[in-house]
C-alpha cells in the first residue's frame, strides 16, 4: 500500500494558472518551512511566477469558470464520481447503474467520462508524496484487546505520526470521545515539543460532521475547529475510499498493536508508562523501513520547524453535568453510577469527566474521584463514602472487583432498597 498521494495534476503554462484552496495552503506552508520559491514551483509543476503571485495573496482567490455545456450525462456526474472507487473504476458497471436511474445516453459517453478519472486514480496510486520537515502529521485510532488488572478489556489506541521523520506518539484510552481526542493531541504536542503545520484525519465524527465526496463542502465539528484554530494547525481530511492517503499513521497503529501482544498491565496508567518507554527506546531508535534512518535522527531536522505549542496554555475541554445525589449516595454519569460521601445526599454536585477519571465537586470543592468506567450500567463505589451508616444485620452483597486500571476499591452490585433502608432508618 502506498502511503500518501499527490492530489492534483498540474502543468506549467507561463504563470497564469488558477489554483484551488489546497494548493494555496500547500505553497504558503512550504514557504513558511523555508523552501525556496523555485523548489516549490519545480516540485508542484508550476511556473515560479505563479508561486510568487500566490505568496502575495493573503487568502485563496476562488476560481470562477463559465458554466459547462449541459449533456445527457451532466445530471449524473456527481453520482459517477462517488461510485467509481466502489465499483473499481469500471465504466460498464457505472453505465448499468445510470440506465436504472433513467440515463438515456450511450455507453461510449460514459466510457469517455470515466477514462481520465481512472487514469488519474492510477497515477495517484503509484506516486509517493513525501512531506517536508515539520509540515504534516497524521492521526488515527486503533482498537485492540489487552489484559489489564488480570482481565481482558478493549482499549483504544491514539496514534500521531510525523510525516517526515516517522516519529510517533501513542496513548491507550478507554474511548474515542472529543475530550479524549483533544487531551491526546495536547499530550502529543508536548511529547514532540511542537505542532505540525497540518494534521490529516480519516473523517471521524469528532473532527468533521459532514462532507461531500470531493471535499469542497466540509462541515467541521465546531469544538474541534476551535481547538485547531487555537493551536494554529490546519486539519485536513482523507478522501473517502482513499485509506492509503494516511498510510504512515496506519502503519504506526499496526506497529503499536504489536507492542501490546502477549503483555499484561496492572492499570491503564501502567500500560501508558510502558508504551512511552517503548516509544523512546525502541520505536524512535529503529531503522525505519521506508526512510532507512532512525526517526529520532530525522526528527532533529524538523523539530525547529514545528509550531511552538508553549505560546498558549493547554486547551482543556471537560464533560460536565450537574446531578443531585440520590439516597444511595450515587450520581449517574454516562450510564454508570459513582459514589460520593453520604453527607451530600440530596445536594447538587458537578460531575466532570476527564480522559481516565471522573471528578465530583460540591461548591467548587472536590469531594470524590473515581477511575472512569469504560463499561455501561456499572456501579463504582468507595467504601469510605458510606462510613457512619450502621445496621444490625449486614445486607446480602454480591461483590466483585471491577477490572478498571488503577482502581483499588470494590465495585458492588446491590439492590437499591438496601440504600433506602440504610439512609432512612439505619443511621445513628
Amino acid at each position: 500500500m502506498q502511503e500518501e498521494v499527490c492530489l492534483l495534476p498540474m502543468n506549467t503554462s507561463g504563470g497564469e494558472e488558477m489554483v484551488n484552496g489546497d494548493l494555496w495552503y500547500e505553497i504558503h506552508s512550504r514557504f513558511r518551512l523555508k523552501e525556496t520559491k523555485k523548489s516549490i514551483a519545480r516540485s508542484l509543476g508550476l511556473d515560479v511566477r505563479t508561486v510568487r503571485k500566490i505568496l502575495r495573496q493573503c487568502e485563496p482567490v476562488p476560481y470562477h469558470r463559465e458554466a459547462p455545456r449541459m449533456t445527457l450525462l451532466t445530471p449524473f456526474e456527481g453520482h459517477i464520481r462517488q461510485r467509481l472507487a466502489a465499483v473499481g473504476w469500471c465504466a460498464q458497471s457505472i453505465f448499468e447503474e445510470l440506465r436504472a436511474m433513467g440515463y438515456s445516453g450511450g455507453y461510449a459517453t460514459v466510457r469517455r467520462f470515466v477514462r481520465p478519472l481512472r487514469q488519474e486514480a492510477i497515477r495517484m496510486a503509484t506516486v509517493r508524496f513525501e512531506t517536508p520537515p515539520g509540515k504534516q502529521g497524521q492521526v488515527d485510532w486503533g482498537r485492540c484487546w489487552t489484559t489489564i488488572g488480570g482481565r481482558s478489556i478493549p482499549v483504544r489506541l491514539f496514534v500521531m505520526t510525523l510525516g517526515y521523520s516517522r516519529r510517533l506518539f501513542a496513548r491507550a484510552t478507554l474511548d474515542e470521545k472529543l475530550p479524549t481526542l483533544i487531551s491526546c493531541h495536547e499530550a502529543a504536542f508536548e511529547h514532540f515539543g511542537g505542532i505540525p503545520h497540518e494534521l490529516l484525519y480519516d473523517n471521524p465524527r469528532t473532527v468533521v460532521l459532514s462532507r461531500d465526496f470531493e471535499g469542497r463542502d466540509i462541515r467541521w465539528n465546531p469544538i474541534f475547529w476551535d481547538f485547531s484554530t487555537y493551536r494554529g494547525f490546519r486539519p485536513r481530511l482523507c478522501r473517502p475510499y482513499r485509506a492509503q492517503t494516511k498510510g504512515k499513521v496506519e502503519s504506526g497503529v499496526k506497529y503499536v498493536k504489536r507492542f501490546l501482544r502477549g503483555k499484561s498491565f496492572a492499570s491503564l496508567e501502567h500500560l501508558n508508562e510502558c508504551l512511552m518507554s517503548w516509544i523512546l527506546t525502541i520505536a524512535d531508535e529503529r531503522i525505519h523501513g521506508t526512510t532507512h534512518r532512525k526517526p529520532s535522527e530525522m526528527f532533529l531536522e524538523e523539530k525547529e520547524l514545528l509550531l511552538d505549542y508553549r505560546r498558549q496554555p493547554p486547551y482543556v475541554l471537560q464533560e460536565r453535568a450537574v446531578r443531585h445525589v440520590a439516597k444511595d449516595c450515587l450520581v449517574s454519569f454516562e450510564t454508570n453510577r459513582y459514589s460520593v460521601p453520604m453527607r451530600y445526599v440530596g445536594q447538587p454536585v458537578e460531575v466532570q469527566g476527564e480522559a481516565d477519571r471522573v471528578l465530583i465537586y460540591h461548591d467548587g470543592k472536590l469531594i470524590a474521584s473515581h477511575p472512569r468506567c469504560g463499561q455501561r450500567h456499572r456501579c463504582i463505589t468507595d467504601r469510605a463514602h458510606y462510613a457512619g451508616i450502621h445496621h444490625s444485620e449486614p445486607p446480602e452483597i454480591s461483590s466483585w472487583r471491577y477490572p478498571h486500571p488503577g482502581f483499588d476499591a470494590e465495585v458492588q452490585i446491590r439492590d437499591l432498597g438496601i440504600y433506602e433502608r440504610l439512609v432512612e432508618g439505619g443511621a445513628r
